[in-house]
């Protein structure tokens, strides 16, 4: 008995401190223990699933938890990933497989077996700790599980059919990118596909209005252009709008502006007239129709966007909600509120990596000053605060203060250091820095070379003077800083090497590698213009978003790329380029049926569809539109006129729709970026960077200028820290570039804010 409650004791001391303040002295029964124990847990896995943007749709009860942790572990986690990663990229080294690294098909079959037998158990494992209803209610777990037996059913026949000597068709590989649909961290690439899907009702409107434009001016052209006796062919000798099919082709390609002027210049020759034709047709279905599809994509882009936005905060506070009514008492004032000592046990779950005086600061931030607690509003920001960085503040000084703090706390260094870094005076350092680069550049213009080690020491001077006030650490966040110093270090080393070797210096490819760094510095000059830098702030924001559209992209060209393989594989061989080729030698490309075609004179030969390489290089070719019709028509010649389906349906999908989708975020994002930079300063910034701000718990810019006016009234006390007045730990808020679901979110509280002033 007293060993029990001697465990009890301990575990009530190290576990759930704060957990039964309203129970009575002495230890409680062990069952109690256990069960807040469990709460605990169970509290921090919300928090957890709020921070990561995750539902876990999970049971509640002690064991489905622990499984549910397990399954977000990273080994398990990356191991599913690693998988499916796996069987995406079977396709390399199956038939047609990549020439040098083809394998058996046994080979492949049992790499693929292993593949999806560690994505069911993957299934499974969330089989275990979700309930029936919640497990089968998952919109993505249906999917997952059909593309799986599918595959293993077409394993089946495929092996049985090779055996016997029948060549196949593996059905299952067009599905395989859909598993990352169907991945847990896919939350993004989810919201394209479904904003895809809802959008493909108003843009088929669109597209049927289009598709019928380009029917009926098919057959004005056709009635209009096949009897003239004296109208000349094509430029490769093929009869001008002969029949219906390939004219309907034409015209559809020239909405596309890849055969302009050359479908109009026989009409042209023949009557100048007859280029009224072209132009009304072009304004029509060109500039009106994809206009119209554009601003139908747009607006329903926006609408689901902010949808999307919706129910993702929606999504994170219904995680904090249960979280927070787990843990909450009830005060005598019938308030349920977040005592300290509760907030205290779920940090260290959450993060049992970091001092408990990294939690008492996150406490400082949200709990209310007044009643000493968190409400549930507060608690709702649980999840954004523990994503800023938490530093010491012995972190924030300069390693020339730390080694030598006489002389940095000097009158010359104090000077030094505003010149450098204060508000007033570091502007007029910098315009000097700016003028030096524009002096610079002209004189690499105007070859002059007197001038050069003379800009190369300004610039190394600056360097120092920067490590020197901010140190390293500081220097080195900044990204333009860290753009600057490699740009400097390496033309340093060029330089010198220049000086050392005559050898190097007699090549005039290092010499332009040189004049090319020194000119990148003129980056920071456009980053300095208010106008310039918000379109570099909103490329620097898609930086990761690409990933997602990339993803979407790969989903696109996986697909058509397995379907053009089955359809086109070997119909197209590569040639070597002879140089003493002659012109009665022609150019084939394996195939007879290409002699004479435009896609041969080209010497197209390297735009098959042998392998995936080859099959993605000629998709991304098409995405661009440039000689689209040339490739389409070369695999027309070795198949049948049945294969322009094949590129007319990837041009709408692809092009059409997944480019303009990927347009539309462009401009909301640039407008949405736009928009926060006309809000004042106090409005940019969420809630908590706000709160932080204000409290002065922010590490940046103005705290260090804060020191230095400090240091000047009172030298005694070093960094400018009085005793009690500025905690041991400060947050290092995000700078320059926001994400874009942060941007998102920010623009989301800024509405919120609005629509609750106006009621």
């Amino acid at each position: 008995m007293s060993t029990e409650m001697s465990y009890t004791e301990t575990r009530r001391d190290s576990v759930c401190e704060g957990l039964n303040t309203d129970v009575t002295e002495g230890p409680p029964p062990l069952s109690d223990e256990v069960r807040n124990e469990q709460d605990l847990r169970l509290a921090a896995t919300y928090v957890n699933d709020a921070r990561n943007g995750c539902r876990g749709n999970f049971k509640s009860d002690p064991k489905s938890v622990r499984l549910y942790n397990l399954y977000n572990q990273p080994a398990f986690f990356w191991t599913s990933h690693v998988a499916v990663g796996v069987l995406i990229s079977l396709v390399l080294f199956e038939d047609p497989a990549v020439p040098s690294i083809r394998l058996d098909y046994w080979i492949t079959m049992c790499v693929e077996l292993l593949c999806v037998g560690l994505i069911f158990s993957r299934l499974a494992h969330q089989g275990v700790f979700s309930s029936e209803e919640n497990f089968w209610r998952s919109k993505r777990r249906l999917p997952f599980l059909i593309i799986l037996l599918l595959t293993l059913v077409d394993m089946v026949l495929y092996v049985i059919l090779s055996e016997i000597g029948v060549t196949s068709v593996r059905f299952s590989r067009p599905l395989r990118p859909l598993l990352l649909l169907c991945m847990d961290r896919a939350k993004q690439l989810r919201a394209v596909f479904k904003n895809i899907l809802l959008t493909l009702p108003d843009i088929i409107t669109v597209l049927t209005l289009f598709l019928l434009s380009v029917a009926f001016f098919a057959l004005m052209a056709l009635k209009i252009f096949q009897n003239r006796r004296n109208l000349v062919n094509y430029s490769d000798g093929q009869p001008y709008m002969h029949n219906y099919l390939d004219t309907f082709f034409h015209l559809y390609v020239l909405v596309t502006t890849a055969n302009f002027p050359d479908v109009m210049m026989p009409a042209f020759d023949y009557n100048a007239w007859f280029t009224l034709f072209f132009i009304i047709y072009l304004i029509i279905c060109l500039y009106l129709f994809m206009s119209i599809c554009l601003a139908t994509i747009y607006n329903n882009f926006k609408e689901h966007l902010k949808e999307y936005v919706e129910d993702s905060v929606r999504e994170k506070q219904d995680n904090l909600q249960l979280a927070f009514d787990i843990l909450k008492v009830e005060t005598g004032h019938g308030e349920k509120l977040l005592p300290k000592s509760r907030w205290m046990s779920l940090m260290r779950t959450v993060h049992p990596s970091r001092l408990d005086l990294e939690h008492s600061l996150l406490w400082d931030v949200l709990a209310n000053k007044h009643t000493g607690y968190i409400s549930k509003s507060e608690f709702f920001h649980v999840a954004n605060l523990l994503d800023i960085q938490v530093l010491e503040v012995k972190d924030r000084e300069p390693e020339f203060q730390r080694w030598f703090p006489r002389c940095y706390t000097s009158k010359a260094s104090r000077l030094i250091r505003k010149t450098v870094a204060n508000s007033c005076f570091s502007r007029f350092f910098r315009y000097f820095i700016d003028l030096a680069v524009v002096a610079n550049a002209v004189c690499i213009a105007l070859d002059e070379e007197d001038f050069e080690w003379f800009f190369m020491a300004l610039f190394v001077f600056e360097i120092l003077l920067k490590f020197y006030v901010f140190g390293l650490k500081k220097f080195f966040h900044s990204a333009m800083n860290m753009f600057d110093f490699v740009l400097i270090v390496a033309a340093l080393v060029i330089n010198v090497l220049e000086l050392a070797w005559t050898s190097i210096s007699n090549q005039t490819g290092a010499l332009d590698f040189l004049l090319v760094l020194r000119l990148l510095r003129l980056v920071r000059l456009v980053y300095a213009i208010e106008r310039f830098r918000i379109v570099l702030k909103t490329i620097s924001s898609i930086g990761r978003s690409l990933l997602t559209y990339g993803g979407v992209l790969f989903v696109f060209f996986y697909i058509f790329a397995i379907i053009g393989m089955e359809a086109f594989s070997g119909k197209i061989i590569p040639e070597p380029v002879l140089a003493n080729r002659t012109q009665n030698q022609p150019i084939l490309c394996g195939n007879p049926k290409l002699n004479g075609t435009q896609f041969a004179m080209n010497r197209y030969c390297n735009n098959n569809f042998n392998d995936i390489l080859h099959s993605f290089v000629v998709l991304f070719e098409l995405m661009v539109v440039n000689q689209w019709h040339v490739l389409a028509e070369g695999f027309v010649a070795v198949t049948h006129q049945a294969a322009r389906i094949y590129f007319i349906v990837y041009h709408l999908l692809v092009v059409i729709l997944v480019l303009n989708i990927f347009s539309a975020f462009i401009l909301e994002l640039f407008m949405l970026e736009y928009t926060m930079s006309k809000e004042p300063a106090e409005r940019r910034e969420s809630i908590i960077e706000r709160r932080i701000t204000v409290m002065g718990l922010d590490e940046d810019e103005s705290t260090y200028l804060n020191d230095l006016e400090n240091e000047e009234t009172d030298t005694n006390i070093r960094g400018g820290r009085r005793p009690g007045q500025s905690p041991a730990m400060r947050f290092r808020l995000p700078r320059g570039a926001n994400k874009v679901e942060e941007l998102l979110q920010k623009m989301y509280e800024i509405e919120r804010e609005e629509d609750k002033s106006d009621v």
